[in-house]
């Protein structure tokens, strides 16, 4: 069977049989384009152990990040796993192969507090809300009259949710209003490999201002029930929101702040908070504990600096 074939059957089992997200399925896409690019091979028999170095090394001349390196064989590895398994390869070129890839550890980046203050006093002054006004429904639509005023609305509330819920922004995007309890005060969330687990509205003023959102939307006049709506009242992208969010960095005037940078933040403070890793693991959806880890050590910096404040050895000299 020929390698584009034998690439367009897996592409379709991963998105058929095994419903993973469209933002793996583009990933996948772009993987295994480039190993179509790449072989030397044109039938998939023929990719051997021999030809399998061959491309990983070709993967790091192109000066692809070891990232991307990792990615591109890991997906490589998941597909010719199935070939195996559906006897379209009697032997599977990754047995035996000595091609591992180490990755620097990184820890992850947060917002810092004083950032966050200032995304958070900016979102709402762009709203012309002063700091003793609440998230009201009966004050917010007093304050959006046209629709396209809502995208600062939905930028406050951006804000609000990435970093209380520490949530994906492909998963934000997804919320639908049936999975929104606002007198529970928890949303359920639909995670990597189809998960479902909850994030919880911990903060009355959150959870109003949730509320509020879902009446106030209805301006743009939408025809779907996904929470997040842009201007025209169409579902709104993670492309969109990742623009809310450049812009309200521009506005507060500080450093570029991505989606994913609210989450580490969330989960940093969650764990300097005291809460059990246990517990903020499953908040953040993350199916091995070891992901969660890397957490505490940001977390060490603040106990370093903690301990270097108390001084105790100060106390017996």
């Amino acid at each position: 069977m020929l390698v584009h074939e034998v690439c367009n059957l897996f592409l379709s089992h991963c998105q058929y049989n095994k419903q993973l997200s469209i933002h793996t399925i583009r990933a996948y896409k772009q993987d295994l384009a480039c190993f179509n690019k790449l072989t030397k091979v044109q039938e998939v028999q023929n990719f051997d152990k021999n030809q399998l170095k061959y491309y990983v090394s070709q993967l790091h001349q192109m000066g692809l990040g070891a990232r991307t390196v990792k990615r591109r064989v890991a997906c490589l590895k998941s597909m010719f796993k199935w070939l195996e398994l559906e006897d379209i390869i009697i032997v599977n070129p990754f047995h035996k192969a000595d091609i591992s890839l180490k990755i620097p550890k990184q820890l992850p980046r947060n917002i810092p507090k004083s950032n966050l203050r200032k995304i958070l006093k900016s979102a709402r002054a762009a709203l012309n809300l002063e700091k003793e006004d609440s998230y009201t429904a009966s004050k917010l639509k007093e304050l959006i009259v046209k629709p396209k005023q809502l995208n600062k609305l939905t930028s406050l509330l951006v804000v609000e949710l990435l970093f209380s819920t520490g949530i994906r922004v492909s998963e934000l995007v997804n919320i639908n209003l049936l999975h929104i309890s606002i007198v529970e005060k928890k949303i359920l969330i639909l995670g990597k490999g189809q998960r479902e687990r909850f994030v919880f509205l911990t903060n009355k003023e959150i959870a109003d201002l949730v509320n509020a959102y879902i009446i106030v939307r209805g301006i743009t006049n939408p025809n779907h029930d996904y929470l997040l709506v842009n201007s025209r009242g169409k579902p709104a992208s993670s492309h969109f929101i990742r623009k809310l969010l450049r812009q309200e960095s521009d506005a507060a005037k500080v450093d570029k702040v991505t989606p994913h940078m609210y989450r580490h933040s969330a989960a940093c403070q969650l764990l300097e908070s005291g809460v059990d890793i246990r517990y903020v693991q499953r908040l953040l959806g993350h199916q091995s504990i070891l992901t969660t880890q890397l957490y505490t050590h940001v977390n060490d910096n603040v106990l370093q600096r903690k301990i270097a404040k108390a001084n105790t050895r100060s106390s017996i000299t």
